[in-house]
C-alpha cells in the first residue's frame, strides 16, 4: 500500500495535469470526485482529504464533510506543534533573529568589534602609545520550548580567546528566572550595565577593581514594575583553576534597586549589593587599578598579593537619576578582606560620579525591572551627540599594605551614529600616589574607539 507521502504527492500531481488538461473549471468537479472515492475506499484519510481537497482549491479552506464522514482523528500535541511551526519569523532589526511560527524556539546570533585608539603623556610610570582591538565577540541566545533560553558569547580579543556568558535559564516561573552557568555576579549598577552602553569607555576604578564579575554559579532573580532583585551562590571562572589541585574557591552575591520614579523621560534609581568571597587553597587575594584605558596594562596602584586570607566581604550603594536629555550617576564600593594568624583586617573602598548631557535631546534608556541602562536610540538622522564628565577615585592602603591612592577626572564625548554603532572619544587625567609618599604620578590620556554591536 502507498504511504500517506506518496499517495498526497501522486494526489497533487494528478490534480495538476488534470487541471492542464481539461482546464481548472473542468478539473475542479472531476478531481472532487476523484479525491471523494479515495476518501470512500480508505485510501486517504479525512484529514489528508481536506489537505488535498484545499489544495485543488487554490488553498481555499475546505467546507465542512459531509454529516456521514468518518471523524478525523485527533492530532497529537506534537503533531499540532509541527503542523503549526511549519513557517518561521526572521527579523532583522539591528541583528538576526530567527523564531518559529509558535513561539516555541528561537535564537539571535549577535557580535560586537570595539577597536581603540590610545596616546599618553607619561609622567614617572612608562606608558605606550597604541591601539588593540578592544572587543571581539560573537554571541548566541534565544529559547527552547517557549521556558527555557541560554547564551553563549566568545571573545576573540588580544588575539586570544575567552568565554564570557555561557549559561542556561528557566522562566517558567515568571518573573523569577533561575540561571546557571558562567554569567557575572549580580554587584554594581554600572558593572550590570553592558559594556555597549555604559556612557565612558571604561568603567570607573572602583567598580572595575572590586566588582567581581563572571563566575560559574547558580542564580535566583525576580522583579516587579519597579524593583528588582538578583542573588547567587559562584564558584570560579571557566578559566581559573586552583594551584595544586587545591579546593578552588566560592562566593556568593546579591543586589536589589528600586526605582521610586520611572517614566520616559524621568527616572530615579538606588539599590545596594553584596558579595562574599573566600579564596582557593592559596588563600590569596589582591586588588589593582588601571588607568580607565586599556591599551595600557600600567596599574599605578596596587595591593600586590596579599596572604592569609580568610574570605573578603565587599558592599556597594549606587544611585542614579535622568531628566530628560540629563543624567547623573554615582557608587560607592568598600571592600574589607578578613586574615588569618591573628592578623588584622584591611578595609579599602572607592567611589566614582559622572554627569551627562544629551545635546541632541535623546535620554538614557533605564531598565527599572533590571536596574540598569540600556541602548539608546538617536532620534534625529545625525545620531546622537552625548557630553559626559566623571570623578573617580579609589583608595588601596591600609596598616601594613601600601597599594596607594589614585584619582581620575575622564571627560568624554559619545557621537551615537545610529543604533549600533557608537563612536567615543575619551580624555583622563589621573593624579596617583603610588607608594603613599607623596612622590606622585600624574600623566594625561586621550583614547578613542570605534564600536559596532549587533
Amino acid at each position: 500500500m502507498f504511504d500517506s507521502f506518496r499517495l498526497r504527492h501522486m494526489a497533487v500531481t494528478l490534480i495538476c495535469l488534470g487541471a492542464l488538461h481539461v482546464g481548472p473549471a473542468a478539473a475542479g468537479s472531476e478531481l472532487m470526485a476523484l479525491l471523494d472515492v479515495l476518501r470512500e475506499n480508505g485510501t486517504i484519510t479525512e484529514a489528508q482529504y481536506q489537505r488535498l481537497r484545499a489544495e485543488a482549491m487554490g488553498g481555499r479552506v475546505a467546507a465542512a464533510p459531509p454529516a456521514d464522514a468518518t471523524p478525523a482523528p485527533a492530532r497529537s500535541k506534537g503533531k499540532a506543534r509541527r503542523e503549526a511551526a511549519q513557517g518561521a519569523k526572521v527579523k532583522t532589526d539591528g541583528g538576526l533573529r530567527v523564531e518559529s511560527a509558535d513561539g516555541e524556539f528561537a535564537f539571535e546570533l549577535g557580535g560586537q568589534v570595539w577597536i581603540d585608539f590610545a596616546e599618553y603623556r607619561a609622567d614617572r610610570e612608562p606608558l605606550g602609545d597604541g591601539s588593540e582591538l578592544r572587543r571581539g565577540r560573537v554571541s548566541l541566545e534565544g529559547t527552547v520550548f517557549r521556558e527555557w533560553s541560554y547564551a553563549f558569547e566568545y571573545d576573540f580579543s588580544d588575539n586570544e580567546t575567552e568565554v564570557k556568558d555561557a549559561y542556561l535559564e528557566y522562566t517558567g516561573y515568571a518573573p523569577a528566572t533561575v540561571r546557571f552557568g558562567q554569567f557575572k555576579e549580580p554587584f554594581s549598577l554600572e558593572e550590570q550595565t553592558s559594556g555597549r552602553y555604559t556612557t565612558f569607555m571604561e568603567r570607573a576604578l572602583p567598580v572595575d577593581t572590586f566588582s567581581p564579575g563572571r563566575n560559574i554559579g547558580l542564580g535566583l532573580a525576580t522583579h516587579g514594575k519597579r524593583w528588582s532583585m538578583a542573588a547567587g551562590l559562584f564558584g570560579e571562572a571557566v578559566d581559573d583553576d586552583a594551584p595544586d589541585e587545591g579546593d578552588e574557591g566560592w562566593g556568593a552575591a546579591g543586589r536589589a534597586t528600586y526605582a521610586p520614579l520611572d517614566s520616559k523621560k524621568r527616572s530615579l534609581h538606588v539599590g545596594g549589593s553584596l558579595a562574599y568571597r573566600s579564596p582557593d587553597d592559596d588563600r590569596e587575594v589582591r586588588y589593582r587599578a588601571g588607568l580607565e584605558s586599556s591599551v595600557t596594562d600600567a596599574n599605578l596602584v596596587n595591593t600586590r598579593t596579599i596572604d592569609d586570607v580568610d574570605h573578603t566581604l565587599t558592599y556597594g550603594l549606587e544611585g542614579a537619576a535622568t531628566y530628560g536629555p540629563f543624567s547623573v550617576q554615582g557608587e560607592y564600593i568598600h571592600s574589607q578582606v578578613d586574615r588569618r594568624n591573628d592578623l588584622s583586617s584591611l578595609d579599602f573602598d572607592g567611589w566614582y560620579v559622572f554627569g551627562s548631557w544629551f545635546v541632541t535631546g535623546e535620554s538614557r534608556n533605564y531598565d527599572a525591572q533590571r536596574g540598569r541602562f540600556g541602548r539608546v536610540k538617536p532620534k534625529g538622522r545625525y545620531g546622537a551627540w552625548e557630553l559626559a564628565m566623571r570623578y573617580s577615585t579609589i583608595d588601596l592602603t591600609d596598616r601594613d599594605i601600601l597599594g596607594g591612592e589614585q584619582e581620575n577626572v575622564t571627560l568624554g564625548i559619545n557621537w551615537y551614529v545610529n543604533r549600533n554603532l557608537r563612536l567615543m572619544a575619551n580624555h583622563v587625567w589621573v593624579d596617583a600616589d603610588p607608594n603613599n609618599d607623596g612622590v606622585r604620578d600624574e600623566p594625561n590620556l586621550f583614547q578613542v574607539r570605534g564600536q559596532l554591536d549587533f
